[in-house]
């Protein structure tokens, strides 16, 4: 596996390094989304300085825009912080940016501590989501 998903108090920090297919880039998100825990964060710090190239199509950034849009039903309340500093790299994040499937606010920085910054500001969310039924656990 060539990412690592840390939980943390208010958030997922999420750590890639070398080569990461575009599976791999979909399975992270899917990990975080799909976890009971994922209604109560308010950020995602993606963090690629470690990765040194990402496979991906176009298409496969739409699909993963598109899965976090369906993902904001659960929880609109989170930002997206993507820390690259490889031009490459920081293009799929700019490529994941322009796609515009998801209105999660989203930016990208060169450092995991501009990123925590930013992620950690106190901002009231614009939307509350209603308190779901608890699920099956």
């Amino acid at each position: 596996m060539a990412y690592d998903i840390f939980w943390e108090k208010r958030g997922v920090y999420r750590r890639y390094a070398g080569f990461i297919s575009s599976e791999e880039l979909a399975e992270s998100i899917l990990a975080v989304e799909h976890d009971v825990r994922f209604d109560t964060i308010r950020y995602v710090i993606n963090d690629f300085i470690a990765c040194e190239r990402i496979a991906y199509s176009p298409q496969k950034i739409m699909e993963i825009s598109a899965i976090d849009g369906a993902a904001e039903q659960s929880n609109p309340n989170i930002r997206i912080a993507i820390v690259a500093d490889k031009p490459d790299v920081r293009a799929v994040g700019e490529a994941y940016v322009a796609a515009g499937m998801n209105t999660f606010p989203t930016q990208l920085f060169w450092t995991v501590a501009e990123a925590r910054a930013w992620t950690n500001e106190d901002v009231a969310p614009t939307f509350i989501a209603p308190r779901l039924p608890a699920r099956n656990r």
